[in-house]
Parts: C-alpha cells; structure tokens; sequence
C-alpha cells in the first residue's frame, strides 16, 4: 500500500486487491475473526526445488507505535515460527553484539540498523529449519516495515546455520529428526499501513518468497491445502495481541 494515500485512494487499493473476494465492511470489521487474503503462487526449477510465494493481507486493530516495537516484532516472529503446531519446537532469538562480533557482523548503532534474527521452526510437521535472517526496519508516520533476507553468512555455522532437517515417525510412533541439510532461498517482509478509515485499522502485508526442496514433501503440494488453517491461527493470535492494552 503506497505511502500518503487519503482513505478513498486506501479502500481502492485495497478494494482491488480483493477483486470482490471479500467486501469492504467485512474485510475491515474490527473481530479476531474478520477474513484474510491468502494468495500461494509457485513456479517449479530445474534445480530440484519449487519456488514458492505465499501473500498474506489483513486488517487488525492497534497502535502502529507497538507494531513498531522491537520487542513485539520478535514476539509476532516466533507466533508465525510455531505453524500452529502441538509439537512446539519453534525459537526466535535476536542475536546479541556479542555473537555479532565474533562473526564479523557490525553491531546495530540505531533502531534502523541491520538485526540478525535466528529461527528455528516446524513446518508441517515435515521439516525442521533454522534460519538466520538480516532484517531492516524503516518507517514513516502512517507505516512500519521490517524486510528480512536469509544471511548466506550463516549457511554452514555451528550454532544457528541455515538448514533443515526431514521429519518422520518410525513404527512404533516415535518422532524421528534426520540429518541436517544446507538451506538457501528465503525473504519476506511485513509491513503494517494505518489506514484513515475505519479508525485504528492497519492494513497488514506479508509476502514471503522460499524454496522448497522435493524432498520436503516430495512433490506433493500441502500448503495449499494446510497453510490456510495455519495462517488463520497465525492472523488471529496477532490479532489478539494487537489489542492487548
């Protein structure tokens, strides 16, 4: 959503990106359980791997100051890190100057500056992964966004290396974590938009780009049918926690 926008030039945009899915009033009603917009796109490589993009949009009531607090981001990272799943392996740790250090990296100086976020988390129950992203945040009086890029730097590290591991269960039901395997290919950003109307509404934007490797799911498509439960779980906790006081 541009930057500027009056409330007319806002409910086109956004009226567009619905294309009559959904209609404006109930796009836009103040509940945790308002609709969302999920859109998957994928496009297959000769490489092994399926590209894969998955946009997310939704209107959730708060305070653009608290969106923008690091705190909470970190806090809404590891709610989209845990994919609804019982068995809860998901961590979301901001890396200190400590461990920037000792890896080369600079340490942030202001808010602005690059952070460096590691991520474990289940996907599906199918695939563990740990990722460690480089993230910017910038904003302006009516947004915040925070973009992040899986950091090449962290490919083979010994304590937070991009990687992912297949899940199984053996015959007696035991949960069993194969081998780690190198992984690369993954950006995203989340932007939060105030809108004029209705008042305390922000339009929330979440595209994310990945790789899946065939052997993930070996070949089959579960996003389409599973990520829509996951990012329902994911829209409503943030919700939730928008209108914590």
């Amino acid at each position: 959503l541009a930057e500027g926008l009056n409330a007319a030039a806002q409910r086109k945009a956004i009226d567009k990106l619905l294309d009559g899915r959904y209609d404006w009033e109930s796009f836009t009603r103040k509940s945790v359980v308002s609709p969302f917009l999920l859109k998957i796109a994928d496009e297959d490589t000769s490489s092994g791997e399926v590209g894969r993009r998955v946009d997310l949009y939704f209107v959730a009531y708060g305070s653009l100051e608290k969106f923008s607090n690091d705190n909470y981001l970190t806090e809404q990272l590891n709610i989209a890190a845990t994919n609804n799943n019982e068995k809860d392996d998901s961590r979301v740790k901001l890396l200190s100057e400590a461990e920037l250090t000792k890896r080369g990296l600079p340490v942030p100086q202001a808010s602005n500056d690059p952070r460096w976020v590691a991520v474990e988390s289940t996907l599906l129950d199918k695939v563990q992964i740990s990722a460690t992203t480089q993230n910017m945040k910038s904003q302006s009086d009516s947004s915040v966004v925070v973009a992040s890029l899986l950091d090449t730097t962290f490919a083979r590290d010994a304590e937070y290396p991009n990687s992912w591991r297949p899940i199984s269960t053996d015959d007696a039901g035991r949960r069993q974590i194969g081998q780690p395997q190198l992984y690369a290919g993954l950006g995203s950003y989340i932007k939060a938009t105030r809108l004029a109307e209705p008042a305390g509404a922000l339009f929330i934007e979440y595209p994310v780009v990945f790789a899946e490797p065939q052997d993930w799911f070996h070949g089959a498509n579960l996003l389409r049918s599973k990520l829509p439960i996951v990012a329902q779980d994911m829209v409503r906790k943030f919700r939730r926690n928008m209108l914590k006081p």
